[in-house]
């Protein structure tokens, strides 16, 4: 659920108490707190666990300047090297060499919306160049609608020429670096990336994968889809187009031949999430490969956030903020601290259960429980339906106890009446959520049973049944 939903299920909390309710009404402000209980998981999680947690691997495809803070960045040949392999980049230089131009064909390998990997061959133009900023020289080539961009931006070029130009870094087959040019990282380092990370984790228990986002100028990002294929034993990564932070597509698709990245998985593993990882605003997610038991066999299986929903998000945690805000408010002597440190129980434990209602689960009861109970599966933490429903419900919670406080009530109707006025648009709500999460359930039990199948298969194939 978003914070909002939360911190408002926080001051629905505080309306079950009729002292803090008196409290408020005498503009007494300190029953607030539970509020800040009930967002206090999200806020322990985004504003420290996730800078302590651990990363095995940072993936940056598209590093961004550190004056501008946005890619790409600006760099001088001296400081590129292998491992920036397909990272983006801008190099400013002089054109000291023109070493072809010309044209050809090229051939790459696309893969439509099943997977299916197929090679396509197209005529191109070309020029390859080296270019030196006093530091180092680079090979620098455009190909294709690459070319076509770089001949449309720079006009023709000379030897002499100084130009700023940007592209990702390849290594050719002598070892050397070239700078393709290009308006977008190529995908072929974030899936190799991801690849083995997987591999290693089915041999050392865990690897842990933060992914960064592209942000380019004008505050918009280059969005990019990350595919697990564990029938294929693949990690295929797509490129694609411009979106505004509000994830408004507004074009900047790039070319099919470098849209696609794919690397291959020696180890078997699973995807939880029927759904591939789309990467574009915000800060890019963290996964986590860990070894475990899937249907006899051992597998890799992902978890989307490792660090979030933890300790933070236990029911643990809610008697403990319980305990500490009766002591602090006993100590200060608020008449109310009972209520005030029940409430705010209430409303961290409220904030587990919202969780629970998504895909991710909460580890419920540390140190008795080790690791999180899955989700409901009734919508993911952005659902504009799940969050209405639940910040409705709340209100309505807060309407009917004010009214039930209240002497002569506002709205002379009964208890139960006046509540079942109230919550009929979250009742809707919540009624369309369980339906959709059938359908979603199926889909992951289907994929579940493939996986099972596939295995049985791999097994008959490894004893010479077929």
């Amino acid at each position: 659920m978003r914070g909002f939903t939360h911190y408002i299920s926080g001051l629905a909390a505080v309306t079950f108490f009729p002292a803090l309710v008196s409290d408020l009404r005498m503009g007494i402000l300190i029953p607030v707190i539970a509020a800040a209980a009930a967002y206090f998981p999200d806020f322990v999680d985004f504003k420290f666990g996730k800078f302590f947690a651990r990363r095995d691997y940072e993936i940056d495809p598209a590093p961004w300047d550190e004056k501008k803070h946005y890619a790409p960045k600006l760099v001088k040949i001296s400081e590129l090297s292998e491992k920036n392999r397909y990272q983006f980049f801008a190099v400013r230089g002089r054109v000291e060499e023109i070493l072809a131009r010309g044209s050809g064909t090229i051939s790459y390998e696309i893969v439509d919306k099943d997977g299916t990997v197929k090679t396509v061959s197209e005529e191109y133009n070309s020029i390859v160049f080296t270019l030196t900023d006093g530091t180092g020289k680079i090979t620098v080539e455009a190909f294709g609608d690459d070319y076509r961009f770089f001949e449309d931006e720079f006009g023709e070029i000379k030897e002499g020429k100084e130009m700023l130009v940007f592209g990702y870094v390849d290594v050719g087959e002598n070892g050397s670096l070239r700078l393709i040019i290009s308006d977008a990282p190529h995908p072929q380092g974030i899936a190799e990336t991801i690849a083995k990370a997987i591999e290693e984790a089915y041999r050392e228990g865990e690897r842990i994968v933060k992914i960064h986002n592209i942000r380019l100028p004008g505050d918009v990002y280059r969005r990019f889809w990350i595919y697990l294929d564990p029938p294929k034993r693949e990690v295929r990564v797509e490129m694609g187009p411009i979106v505004t932070p509000g994830g408004v597509s507004i074009g900047g698709e790039v070319p099919e031949y470098r849209k696609y990245g794919i690397a291959k998985v020696d180890v078997p593993f699973i995807k939880t999430y029927p759904k591939p990882t789309s990467v574009d605003s915000f800060s890019g997610p963290e996964i986590a490969f860990r070894k475990t038991e899937f249907n006899g066999k051992t597998v890799v299986k992902d978890r989307f956030l490792p660090w979030h929903h933890g300790f933070s998000h236990s029911l643990t945690m809610g008697v403990i903020i319980g305990l500490i805000v009766f002591a602090l408010f006993k100590l200060i002597g608020y008449s109310h601290a009972t209520e005030l440190a029940l409430a705010s129980m209430l409303g961290q434990w409220l904030h587990v259960f919202e969780d629970q209602l998504g895909f991710m689960g909460s580890n419920l009861l540390p140190p008795i429980t080790k690791d999180v109970v899955p989700g409901f599966k009734l919508g993911e933490s952005g659902s504009g339906l799940t969050n209405f429903s639940t910040a409705w419900l709340m209100i309505a919670f807060m309407i009917w106890n004010f009214n039930r406080f209240t002497d002569p009530r506002p709205i002379p109707i009964s208890d139960a009446k006046l509540l079942l006025y109230l919550i009929w648009p979250s009742i809707i709500g919540f009624g369309i959520a369980i339906a959709r999460s059938f359908k979603l359930r199926r889909e992951i039990a289907r994929l579940m049973d493939y996986y099972t199948n596939l295995d049985a298969f791999e097994e008959l194939e490894e004893v010479g049944g077929i």
